[in-house]
């Protein structure tokens, strides 16, 4: 980058800011530009895009000798996305948002649930190229180099300009301890549900499921994974049914106009 001024990075997540793949990813791309990170100040894990706004935020700065700057803030990953896009580094020019590295996947369905895309999603509300990263639960340290790898190339090589506005990409990272890495793949969201189901555990209900591989439909994110590949999923804010306008069209001219 000789001669040309560093991109610069807006990192969130929803592990919270004690996640070491946070700390890990904002090391490795200081090198290659000034990144700015605004965590959750406690873990944050399935909160999708739920904000805490209206309540109030406290903003801390994190201590230590880190090459970027690190606050947390009392929020969730949109939160933390919406105050520093808006609020914090409303005057610097921010080029691409990464929300992550999750510890879990969050392909298909789980993308719903998920802070970490929400992260992401709320940069793209604001126009800006955006990414969620995930590793699989388990992941080991070589998927995190390869997403360290990854998240370094989108950087130095501007990939983020090939993001349209209003969109993002969510990205994960497979198991290598159930398949060796197969490499990079675009893949269309799963829909496959989790076998959901309640404990009953001293006077409590406990969430418990997992998802079907056997349910899982050809060339999506979901499959994709189990099978070894990275998977990049490009996802729109617009979430209208277009296909379906003309027939709601028609039940509303049939059965609400007077």
């Amino acid at each position: 980058m000789k001669g040309q001024s560093k991109p610069e990075i807006l990192l969130v997540n929803d592990d919270g800011f004690e996640s070491p793949f946070l700390v890990h990813l904002a090391t490795t791309l200081s090198a290659h530009a000034n990144v700015h990170v605004v965590a959750p100040a406690s873990e944050q894990s399935g909160v999708s895009h739920s904000f805490l706004g209206f309540h109030g935020h406290e903003l801390h700065s994190v201590p230590g000798d880190y090459p970027f700057e690190f606050h947390t803030l009392t929020g969730t990953p949109s939160d933390c996305t919406k105050f520093a896009l808006t609020y914090l580094y409303r005057d610097v020019s921010i080029d691409c948002v990464f929300s992550g590295p999750n510890k879990g996947e969050n392909s298909g369905v789980s993308s719903i649930y998920s802070g970490t895309v929400a992260g992401a999603r709320e940069a793209a509300l604001w126009g800006f190229p955006s990414l969620a990263l995930s590793l699989c639960y388990d992941a080991t340290e070589t998927m995190e180099k390869e997403l360290l790898r990854f998240a370094v190339e989108v950087v130095d090589k501007k990939l983020y300009k090939n993001i349209p506005a209003h969109t993002f990409w969510n990205v994960n990272f497979p198991d290598e301890h159930k398949s060796k890495f197969a490499g990079f793949r675009a893949a269309g969201q799963g829909v496959s549900m989790f076998t959901d189901h309640f404990d009953l555990k001293d006077g409590k209900y406990f969430l418990s499921g997992a998802k079907v591989p056997e349910r899982f439909a050809v060339n999506t994110d979901d499959l994709l994974l189990s099978q070894g590949y990275a998977t990049i999923t490009p996802m729109t804010i617009d979430q209208t049914l277009h296909s379906g306008l003309v027939p709601v069209q028609q039940v509303v001219e049939k059965f609400f106009i007077r």
